[in-house]
C-alpha cells in the first residue's frame, strides 16, 4: 500500500502546493516512488519534466479511483494537494489519509487558520513552512510554533521547511533540472515527512 499523505488546510498561500511537490521530489531523490495528486479545480495539471508522477484528482470520481488504486500499490508515496478553502473536502480526505499535514507560515493569520484546521481534523499535524532563514526572523517566528504547540501538544512538527527563493520552479509549467537549493529543500521536506509518518504509525 502507498503511503497516502494529504497536504491540506483552508488558508490559501500557506505553501500546500509547494510542500506537496517538495515532498514528492524528495522521495524520488531518496529512491522512493512518488506521485503528486492535483485536486484544486482552479489549477492546471503540470506533469512535464517532473521525475515523479502527476495525477489528476480534480474530479471527485477520479480522485476516488486514484486513492483506491493506491491501496494495491506495495510501496511509495501518494501525496494529495488539497488546494484551499474547502473544509468539508479536507475533512473527508484526512479521514482516509495515513497522515495529514497542514503547512503554515509565520503569521498570526496562518496560526489562527491552522488552529481551526487542527480542531476540525484531530489526526492532522501542523508543519512550519517557507520559514525564514534569517536568525533574527527565526527567533521571532519561533513564537508561532511554541504558541501552537502549547494549544495542540505533540501535533506541531517543530522542524521547519525553510524558505527557498527558487522553489517557485517546482510549481512552474515545466520542471527540468531542479536547482541545488530546491533539491536540498526537497530532501529535508521528505525527511520530515518520513520521520513524522513513522512516529504517527507507532
Amino acid at each position: 500500500m502507498s503511503n497516502l499523505i494529504f497536504i491540506g488546510g483552508q488558508k490559501g498561500g500557506a505553501t500546500k502546493t509547494t510542500t506537496a511537490h517538495l515532498m514528492c521530489l524528495g522521495a524520488i531523490l531518496r529512491g522512493q516512488p512518488a506521485a503528486y495528486v492535483l485536486t484544486d479545480p482552479h489549477r492546471s495539471l503540470k506533469p512535464e519534466g517532473r521525475p515523479y508522477g502527476v495525477m489528476d484528482g480534480r474530479d471527485g470520481n477520479d480522485l476516488a479511483r486514484i486513492i483506491t488504486a493506491s491501496g494495491s500499490t506495495k510501496n511509495g508515496w501518494l501525496i494529495v494537494d488539497g488546494g484551499g478553502n474547502r473544509p468539508d473536502f479536507d475533512r473527508a480526505i484526512a479521514e482516509q489519509a495515513h497522515l495529514t499535514i497542514l503547512p503554515f507560515r509565520d503569521s498570526e493569520e496562518d496560526v489562527e487558520a491552522i488552529s481551526r484546521d487542527l480542531s476540525a481534523m484531530p489526526n492532522a499535524v501542523a508543519l512550519p513552512s517557507a520559514w525564514p532563514t534569517n536568525k533574527r526572523a527565526q527567533d521571532t517566528a519561533q513564537k508561532f510554533i511554541d504558541a501552537l504547540d502549547q494549544v495542540f501538544p505533540g501535533r506541531v512538527i517543530r522542524t521547519p521547511i525553510f524558505f527557498v527563493h527558487s522553489t517557485l520552479e517546482l510549481v512552474g509549467k515545466k520542471l527540468d533540472s531542479p536547482s541545488t537549493p530546491v533539491r536540498n529543500a526537497a530532501r529535508r521536506a521528505y525527511g520530515i515527512l518520513a520521520d513524522r509518518l513513522e512516529q504517527h504509525i507507532r
